[in-house]
Order: C-alpha cells, then sequence, then structure tokens
C-alpha cells in the first residue's frame, strides 16, 4: 500500500485526483506489463481509504512478483502523462464519477 498518512476521502477535490491518478497509472502500465499478463501475472490498483493499493498476484514464485513489482514502482517513479491522456482520463473519471451519484442507494449504504 501506499499510504497517505490521512484520509484521503476528506473531500471531493482528493477523491477526484486519486482516481485520476489511478486511471492514468493504470494506463501507463498496460503496455509494458503485456508480457506480465500474458505470462498470468496481474496488477491490481485500488484507490482506497488510506490511499493507493497496488496488487499483484499470479504464479507462486516470488521472482516473477519482485520483477512485476518494480515495473510498477519504476512506472510510479516516473510517472507522466500527456496533455491528450489527460483530457481521455477526466472524460472517464467524469462519467464514472456521474454514474456513481445517479446510483444513490449505493451511496446511502
Amino acid at each position: 500500500y501506499v499510504d497517505s498518512h490521512s484520509n484521503l476521502f476528506c473531500n471531493s477535490h482528493s477523491v477526484v485526483l486519486l482516481d485520476t491518478f489511478v486511471s492514468i497509472l493504470s494506463l501507463n502500465l498496460s503496455e509494458p506489463a503485456y508480457g506480465a499478463d500474458t505470462a498470468k501475472l496481474e496488477n491490481t490498483l485500488v484507490a482506497g481509504e488510506q490511499g493507493l493499493a497496488i496488487r499483484v498476484k499470479g504464479f507462486n514464485l516470488k521472482i516473477p512478483h519482485f520483477l512485476y513489482s518494480q515495473l510498477i514502482t519504476d512506472r510510479l517513479a516516473d510517472f507522466s502523462f500527456t496533455p491528450a491522456v489527460f483530457k481521455v482520463i477526466k472524460e472517464e473519471v467524469k462519467k464514472t464519477s456521474f454514474n456513481t451519484l445517479i446510483k444513490s442507494e449505493g451511496l446511502a449504504k
């Protein structure tokens, strides 16, 4: 877990920023992680209440997990995106947020 040591969900701005970050990071990982995906290693990036949760699963060998985790941390360290990517992700996050808000029964629980 990448822990922020604070409650990220204290305001809507933080939630949207974290969702945008996770979406861009997932997109940045899609091409370099293709080989790992082919080898049945999977990653999941989740924006949780305490920060960014990164899960890696697949074969039970430690070395592939380590190398795959290293790929993810390298992408975190060299995080970048183009304005075009940001525009697409912004629209995706906007649609997802809108769909979440119109399903009020999920928010009331």
